[in-house]
């Protein structure tokens, strides 16, 4: 488990390894205050514009070898829901 993810959030997603990476690269990209990064947080206020989502699909192709169009991340409102829909992609490839 990453050392920047907080005992908290780790507890609050250990079923979702897809969620703690998320979380772990959304707090490398240091856009917003680490601590407002939960599952419940919409991913407007999460600091992913444009160029932001580009590099997390990137990061998402680099890490699980799989390609992600940035029009994936609209049909989320939060990132839990974008951490079960990633996992589903994952699973189903």
């Amino acid at each position: 488990m990453s050392e920047s993810i907080t005992s908290e959030s780790a507890a609050a997603v250990s079923e979702s390894p897809v969620a703690l990476w998320l979380i772990d690269r959304i707090r490398f990209y240091d856009q917003v205050d680490a601590e407002t990064i939960t599952l419940d947080a919409p991913l407007t206020d999460l600091g992913l514009d444009s160029i932001y989502v580009l590099t997390l699909c990137g990061d998402i192709e680099d890490t699980y070898g799989l390609a992600i169009d940035p029009t994936f991340f609209a049909d989320y409102a939060t990132l839990g829901e974008l951490a079960d829909g990633l996992s589903a992609r994952i699973d189903g490839k």
